[in-house]
């Protein structure tokens, strides 16, 4: 069973078509890359995966059935849902454990904040702490519920060459741990380090 199936997938906003017949599958420990350039649907996708986007045609299945926003894990998306960038790194992420009604929330919030490198900054706003660091407490939002499949827009942004490969091994660490991971970039170099890629307008698929 596939782990994220989208298939043959119609997309419109209004009388717009963004996308039709688009097929993207993912398998679980995989990390998959929906990529293109800016305004083709990229971010999108990702809220297809999680539920909060219904297709106009097609079927989207997580684990076989319909997509939950409870079952996924959905970080940061640039101007749609951003982090809370004026709470401290400890406040944000203990606000979204508790948001996803996280037993024992503050292990939880502790657990993460060793495992991303963040203790240090935890009394930091999140607007004050650098790219690399926001990066981590954006991936942090997206897994503090353990889901099995993580959900990351443009994960690239911001960050030096040196500051992406860190990233890059925190988000093979979540798909080696079994998780399933779909990003967006604009990036081919990005795109290039997943298993699976789909390009967006045309919807080629293909696995570098």
């Amino acid at each position: 069973m596939s782990a994220v199936l989208i298939q043959d997938v119609e997309l419109r906003y209004g009388r717009h078509q963004i996308y039709q017949n688009f097929h993207f599958e993912l398998k679980r420990g995989q990390i998959g890359a929906i990529y293109g350039p800016s305004r083709t649907g990229k971010s999108s996708v990702l809220l297809l995966a999680s539920g909060h986007l219904l297709p106009a045609k097609g079927k989207v299945l997580v684990d076989g059935a319909k997509p939950d926003h409870k079952r996924t894990g959905l970080g940061p998306i640039h101007d749609l849902s951003p982090l809370f960038d004026t709470l401290s790194v400890e406040e944000h992420l203990l606000f979204q454990a508790q948001l996803h009604h996280v037993r024992q929330a503050k292990a939880r919030v502790q657990e993460l904040l060793q495992e991303y490198d963040l203790e240090i900054v935890r009394r930091s706003r999140v607007k004050d702490v650098a790219h690399l660091e926001q990066f981590r407490v954006g991936l942090a939002t997206a897994v503090v519920h353990r889901p099995d499949l993580v959900l990351i827009d443009e994960p690239e942004r911001g960050l030096t060459n040196d500051e992406w490969e860190l990233a890059y091994q925190d988000l093979r660490n979540l798909a080696e741990s079994g998780s399933t991971v779909m990003l967006t970039t604009v990036l081919r170099q990005v795109a290039e380090r997943c298993d699976v890629v789909a390009v967006l307008p045309e919807g080629e698929v293909w696995e570098p």
